[in-house]
C-alpha cells in the first residue's frame, strides 16, 4: 500500500523500510532512497535514530505503515525537511500520539502545522482512532502554538511537558 498526503506545499510519506538499513550510511543513500534531497539541519543524531528504529518496526509489521513516521518533502525545493508521524497504532482506547520536528531553517513558516494538520485528518479518517494526544515541553512556544491552531486541549502538565488531546468530531 503506497501512501501519499499532500498538502499545498508538502508531500508526506511514510518512512519506508528499507530505510532501516541505510540511516546511518552515507547522506547520499537516505537522499537516493527517498528521491530528494535532505535539509542538513533536520537529518540529526536523533533524527536518524528515529528512522532506524520505524523503519525495522515496520519490517516486523508491514501494517504499521501510517502509524510511525511521516517524512516531510518542501515539494518547491525537493528537500526533505523533517518528519512528523504517531507513536503507534491506536491503542484500546482508540488513541494515538502525534509527533513532529522539522529543519531549523524551514522553521516559522508554517511548515509544522501544515503537516500535523494533514496527518490529524489523516489519522481522524482511520477506523477506530477516537483521540490523538501530543506533548510538549512547557517552554516550547512554537509548539504550543501548533497544538492550540490544531484545535488540541490542554489537559495538564507532567514534570516539564503540557499534556494535549484532540477528540474526534
Amino acid at each position: 500500500m503506497s501512501l501519499l498526503i499532500q498538502t499545498p506545499r508538502l508531500d508526506l510519506f511514510p518512512c519506508p523500510p528499507q530505510a532501516a538499513r541505510t540511516a546511518y550510511g552515507g547522506k547520499r543513500q537516505l537522499e537516493s532512497l527517498f528521491g530528494a534531497q535532505i535539509a542538513s539541519d533536520w537529518l540529526s543524531k536523533e533524527a536518524r535514530g528515529l528512522i532506524t528504529y520505524y523503519a525495522q518496526w515496520l519490517e516486523h509489521d508491514p501494517k504499521m505503515l501510517g502509524w510511525g513516521l511521516w517524512l516531510l518533502k518542501h515539494r518547491a525545493d525537493r528537500v526533505i525537511i523533517g518528519s512528523s508521524g504517531f507513536k503507534g497504532k491506536p491503542d484500546y482506547h482508540g488513541q494515538i500520539e502525534i509527533g513532529y520536528g522539522i529543519g531549523s531553517s524551514y522553521w516559522r513558516q508554517g511548515y509544522t502545522f501544515e503537516a500535523a494538520a494533514a496527518l490529524v485528518d489523516w489519522a481522524f479518517q482511520q477506523p477506530g482512532v477516537r483521540r490523538i494526544i501530543a506533548e510538549c515541553l512547557v517552554n516550547n512556544t512554537g509548539s504550543i502554538r501548533i497544538l492550540e491552531k490544531l484545535g488540541m486541549t490542554r489537559t495538564g502538565i507532567e514534570v516539564d511537558y503540557i499534556k494535549w488531546k484532540l477528540d474526534k468530531a
